[in-house]
């Protein structure tokens, strides 16, 4: 949908129209599926308090909440702060800090805020509390490095206390989606890294508020009394264990010292006659992916023939049979579970992603790199597939004369390294994105990730143009176009390797009701969960 100088584009309109399908609502056919063990839910309206624990699967490493995407992180920061706009389990953009909204032109976004929000502190809510956050998100502080998403905002305006206004420097179709993903735009109380240590300690205006932060242990919320929303949260009090163990995760479960975890498929088959547990899945927006860095150093892989041949040499259908049991599929850069915009599985398979071990043998030599080399495969120690995924990396390579070290890391470290572009090879994942053109991000050279992993090596300059383009274009038909030809150019490149995207399946008991599997790896569906008993 086209956004005309001239239009005056209420949020209702955008909300109804298809144009706003391009940036945020492209995941219609996402339902969650139950899993065989799945009950009956309880009959009659949500109960009002009690608590439950749920299991987190790595340390979140620090609360801070501008410029750091450790997922566990953000699955728990998307509880304690929130932005102008949010999704549901549909991924439909609902109002939040925002009650309306407007696109007077293609460069001006005009956000009316809610009155009466409270934080965590007591505080007003007001619009300079947005300003604030905005400015940040920007530029974030330490230890906060990831400002590739920001959109194109050349001035965030306080136009009254309930009024923001966001000048853009250029059209740009991602804003939306932007505030509603959340994980780089959090609303925080103004002053917050005066007034706290943001990395355990935190004042959101979110449905909880932290009470106490332990690392390696735990994080526990309390309902915040003042929430803006009637009603919610259900729950008064949320412990989140960190497990990263699966079978001290599956162990904890059974024995109802934890009421929720994800799980992977083979472990989550074995509740199928659990009475007390019940199992869901759902095809999420993350998928696992090993990351180059390629910065001009000589590296053998700056050779795109070989990063072709390392692409062939790959048996990605053994990965999903042996790691996933089945339960994953062949990923773009885009991934599956992402609307109509991914390139299909079918083309994947045939033209992509075949694994041609006689092909990938003669681009090495072509290469002259037939002998091979050594190379350090850095994986993320948890979820336990990042490891796998590495292993079996090793193995396939070996064929194509790579030898490869793979060194399983915990998340601090791991991400430390990935800010700082200070690793070879790192066996990682990708979440959910806003927008289409988060999945390109990467590869913007205006981008702190770019900067780090690839300045002075890989540059692509039709994919850089088409990086730009992408973000302008407010026509849904010609985005498609530009997502598609920019997958053709990486799935041919092969700057960074996606590997598979994987179902989410998360195991809980039965007295927890409303609880939902969320597309983009999230536990937000927390604040809707209430307990029977």
């Amino acid at each position: 949908m086209d956004l005309p100088a001239s239009s005056d584009l209420s949020r209702r309109a955008l909300l109804g129209g298809a144009g706003l399908s391009a940036f945020a609502l492209f995941m219609s056919a996402c339902a969650p599926n139950q899993g065989p063990a799945a009950k009956p839910p309880v009959t009659g309206p949500p109960r009002q308090g009690g608590s439950l624990t749920w299991a987190l699967e790595a340390d979140p490493a620090s609360l801070a909440p501008f410029g750091t995407p450790n997922q566990s992180g953000v699955q728990v920061k998307d509880l304690i702060y929130e932005s102008l706009v949010t999704w549901d389990k549909d991924l439909n953009v609902l109002p939040a800090l925002a009650e309306d909204w407007e696109v007077p032109d293609e460069k001006t976004y005009i956000f009316k805020l809610r009155q009466g929000v409270k934080f965590h502190n007591g505080d007003d809510f007001t619009a300079e509390d947005v300003k604030y956050s905005f400015d940040l998100q920007k530029e974030p502080p330490p230890p906060g490095t990831v400002t590739s998403f920001f959109p194109k905002i050349a001035e965030v305006e306080i136009v009254d206390p309930h009024t923001i206004k966001l000048n853009m420097s250029q059209p740009d179709g991602t804003v939306l989606g932007y505030c509603a993903w959340l994980t780089y735009s959090f609303i925080a109380r103004k002053g917050l890294y005066d007034d706290l240590d943001p990395r355990n300690a935190a004042n959101g205006t979110g449905p909880f508020k932290l009470d106490q932060y332990v690392p390696n242990d735990h994080v526990a919320l309390t309902r915040h009394q003042d929430y803006w929303q009637e009603g919610r949260p259900y729950l008064d009090a949320i412990t989140l264990k960190i497990l990263p163990d699966i079978q001290a995760r599956l162990a904890n479960l059974i024995s109802g010292q934890i009421d929720g975890c994800n799980l992977n498929a083979d472990i989550a088959r074995t509740l199928a006659n659990n009475p007390n547990v019940v199992v869901q899945k759902r095809l999420n927006a993350a998928f696992r992916e090993v990351q180059f860095t390629n910065r001009g150093k000589g590296e053998p892989w700056a050779d795109v023939r070989v990063r072709q041949a390392i692409n062939l040499a790959i048996d990605r259908q053994k990965m999903i049979t042996n790691i996933y049991a089945g339960e994953a599929q062949l990923t773009s850069k885009i991934p599956p579970s992402y609307g109509d915009w991914p390139i299909s599985q079918d083309e994947l398979a045939e033209k992509y992603e075949k694994h041609d071990l006689e092909q990938a043998k003669t681009l090495m030599r072509e290469a002259g790199l037939e002998a091979g080399f050594k190379v350090t495969l850095e994986a993320l120690s948890t979820p336990d597939d990042y490891v796998q995924v590495a292993q079996m990396m090793k193995e396939q390579l070996a064929e194509i004369n790579i030898e490869v070290t793979v060194q399983p890391l915990e998340i601090g470290t791991f991400a430390k390294n990935n800010a700082e572009g200070n690793f070879q090879w790192q066996s990682t994942g990708r979440g959910m994105r806003g927008d289409p053109s988060g999945y390109f991000s990467d590869f913007d050279p205006a981008g702190s990730n770019y900067k780090a992993w690839f300045a002075g090596g890989y540059v692509n300059d039709e994919l850089t143009q088409l990086i730009n383009q992408g973000i302008a274009e407010t026509d849904e038909a010609e985005r498609r176009k530009i997502y598609t030809r920019m997958q053709e150019i990486v799935l041919t490149e092969w700057p960074t390797l996606p590997i598979v995207a994987i179902q989410r399946f998360q195991a809980q008991r039965t007295r927890v009701q409303g609880m939902y599997v969320a597309v983009e790896d999230s536990f937000r569906g927390l604040p809707e969960a209430w307990v029977s008993e």
